[in-house]
């Protein structure tokens, strides 16, 4: 069927419909919910009105969407969490070029990604402590425990669409500078999780921390927005 044109307003309205259907009751938190309806809906808005939807762009606009949610929703054990560090690359990939074609400023992005990355590590840890707690139940324990609706998704196949350049070997104690500019933020590695997937960075006074997994600080690294610097 050939693709007609339509008012951008009708479809905006159209992709906001079908964007709230897949959040509703999906527990989104509410930053990655406004990003989701108001940025992420403008791209499928701008896909659709040049190419339809029957397009890649539009089909994998989509597939990122309910990847990002599943990539929050809880894990059941080493099965899941490690599926999700496998995804991130790509997914965190996805996002980012989403945002270049948004014209999003870097600003107001880094301030998402860092909290995404903030979730994406505590759905990682807990799907890991929630495995060896399994693991070590009586038959019937833990069967009884609320789940979200996103834990009902499937663990989406991204395929992978960019090369990612690798973390430079780290260690603890080294000093890596985040964003540019005079924005700038020195921060000290001061953990790193037994599995390698997680890093938790802090100031000289250890007081202002954020955790980060290896695909989303891997990602920071190819964007430029990370550097590891000399050793003084």
């Amino acid at each position: 069927m050939a693709h007609k044109p339509q008012k951008k307003s009708a479809v905006l309205a159209k992709v906001q419909e079908e964007m709230a259907l897949q959040l509703t009751r999906s527990g989104a938190p509410e930053e990655v919910h406004l990003f989701l309806m108001r940025d992420w809906v403008r791209l499928l808005t701008g896909i659709y009105l040049a190419h339809g939807n029957q397009n890649s762009d539009w089909k994998a606009g989509w597939e990122t969407a309910h990847a990002l949610l599943w990539s929050l929703a809880p894990k059941r054990g080493l099965e899941e969490s490690s599926a999700l560090l496998r995804m991130l690359p790509t997914l965190l990939s996805r996002l980012h070029a989403g945002c270049n074609a948004l014209g999003m400023p870097l600003s107001g992005r880094d301030a998402l990604f860092e909290r995404m990355a903030m979730l994406h590590a505590a759905v990682a840890r807990e799907g890991l402590q929630t495995g060896a707690n399994v693991a070590g139940a009586m038959p019937g324990e833990n069967e009884s425990s609320p789940e979200s609706d996103l834990r009902n998704l499937n663990a989406p196949d991204l395929p992978t669409t960019a090369t990612h350049v690798p973390l430079p070997k780290l260690k603890l104690g080294d000093r890596v500078a985040f964003g540019g500019g005079d924005a700038k933020r020195l921060r000290f590695l001061t953990w790193i999780s037994p599995m390698g997937g997680m890093y938790l960075f802090a100031d000289e006074q250890g007081l202002d921390a954020v955790t980060l997994t290896h695909a989303h600080l891997a990602a920071k690294f190819q964007a430029g927005e990370a550097s590891l610097l000399p050793t003084p």
